[in-house]
């Protein structure tokens, strides 16, 4: 073996380094919060059937990797060890005396909502037709959860955001009220409409699903309706989440999500429908981790674990999806013409391409 070879291992073992003290810091902060949540009911900080648990489990992933039992014994004892460290020093947030009614708090990301406000120290109150959501208050009545709130966030299909948005803004709320749609079309009248009645009224977007993880990895848009406190005022609501902050006008936010959601969205829903009707099996070619197949086939197998509803208005509900069904299809036709030539024309593609998209993510 050449110490070029060595070397290029070495960069590789670092890289998987990395990977595993990222997961380990993202299973010390699930701990964390467990501890908050034992802290809450009052329970002892050691489980020792959950600590068997993790011994069983981890006995048996590297029984079947190979790997010897003392590693995985090891393992387990270091990460128990931490975790209930982590646990005791979780302390709940101090009390903020602001309360936050999450309409539509049963859902997925209803249910992140009321959980990082309640990490934030906000009482936290669930209005949802789907039921109540376990762990926090439950207000059936809209009204009265409306009329006393501080804060109101409406995270419910978009299908039905703008008659739930008109319902509340009859209620004539006192507080700060924002919607985290997908897509700003289907509401925008309704948004702009209540900003000029004098509610307090801003629109959100956060670019992420519910089990981010770090959230400063994430991404939350903000856009003005007509009332640029509310979005000063909604800016600080989440500025704990260090999640990094883009202002998008409302009337251009749905042709940024037609790049960044739908595309994306069509060219893996595409990938997986090919996968799904083709005539071979290809789970044993699937394994083969890293490779551009493998890795499409996690995120589409991603894609297709969310609500097919949503993904529907993601497609159906953005107003400039025609134009990028019309932008894949002249696409495709640009690689067949390229690969029905001699050559020269797909590498001309491949390198203009390459520029282009170079030039278009670069920051």
């Amino acid at each position: 073996m050449s110490e070029t070879e060595i070397a290029r291992l070495r960069d590789e073992i670092a890289d998987v380094d990395r990977e595993i003290v990222g997961l380990v810091a993202k299973r010390l902060d699930l701990a964390s919060q467990v501890g908050l949540e034992k802290k809450r009911l009052g329970l002892p900080l050691r489980d020792e059937r959950a600590e068997e648990h993790v011994h069983t489990r981890l006995s048996a992933e590297v029984a079947k990797l190979g790997i010897g039992s003392s590693l995985g014994a090891g393992l387990a004892h270091l990460l128990i060890e931490e975790s209930v460290r982590r646990q005791a020093g979780a302390f709940p947030p101090v009390p903020v005396n602001q309360c936050v009614l999450v309409v539509g708090g049963a859902g997925r990301m209803g249910r992140w909502l009321c959980r990082y406000f309640r990490s934030r120290g906000c009482d936290v109150v669930v209005n949802d037709i789907a039921g109540s959501l376990e762990g926090f208050a439950f207000e059936p009545d809209l009204q009265k959860g409306v009329q006393e709130a501080d804060v109101i966030a409406v995270s419910v299909p978009m299908s039905v955001s703008s008659e739930v948005l008109r319902s509340i803004a009859a209620m004539r709320p006192k507080a700060l009220l924002f919607d985290v749609c997908s897509l700003k079309a289907p509401i925008a009248h309704e948004l702009r409409a209540m900003s000029r009645s004098g509610l307090r009224i801003a629109s959100v977007h956060p670019l992420f699903g519910p089990n981010l993880w770090p959230l400063s990895s994430g991404n939350i848009t903000f856009s003005d309706c007509g009332n640029s406190a509310a979005v000063l005022e909604a800016r600080e609501l989440f500025r704990a989440s260090g999640a990094s902050f883009v202002d998008v006008s409302l009337d251009y936010h749905d042709e940024s999500m037609a790049f960044l959601l739908g595309l994306s969205q069509l060219c893996l829903l595409t990938f997986a429908r090919c996968v799904a009707e083709s005539p071979f099996d290809l789970a044993g070619l699937e394994s083969s981790a890293g490779t551009t197949f493998s890795r499409l086939s996690i995120a589409a197998a991603g894609l297709l674990a969310d609500s097919p509803t949503l993904l529907r208005d993601i497609q159906a509900l953005n107003p400039h999806t025609p134009f990028i069904h019309r932008r894949i299809r002249e696409t495709l036709d640009e690689w067949q013409n390229a690969t029905a030539s001699e050559g020269a024309d797909f590498l001309r593609l491949i390198g203009q391409t390459r520029k282009n998209f170079e030039g278009r993510m670069s920051r």
